[in-house]
């Protein structure tokens, strides 16, 4: 079985600004790979804040 390049995944719309940026910082890497990363450090960064003590 052939599956199209497109099954399972979607798109998302950005100005050419954005893409411009998010190209610069992906180096070497798939959008997907590169946005996979970028949700799993802001989720490490959310769990450290709701650990952190109210002064």
């Amino acid at each position: 079985m052939v599956r199209a390049m497109s099954d399972g995944k979607t798109t998302i719309q950005l100005t050419e600004r954005t893409r411009d940026r998010l190209y610069k910082l992906k180096f070497r890497r798939t959008y997907d790979q590169f946005l996979n990363e970028l949700c799993d450090i802001y989720e490490a960064e959310e769990k450290k804040s709701e650990e952190m003590p109210i002064l």
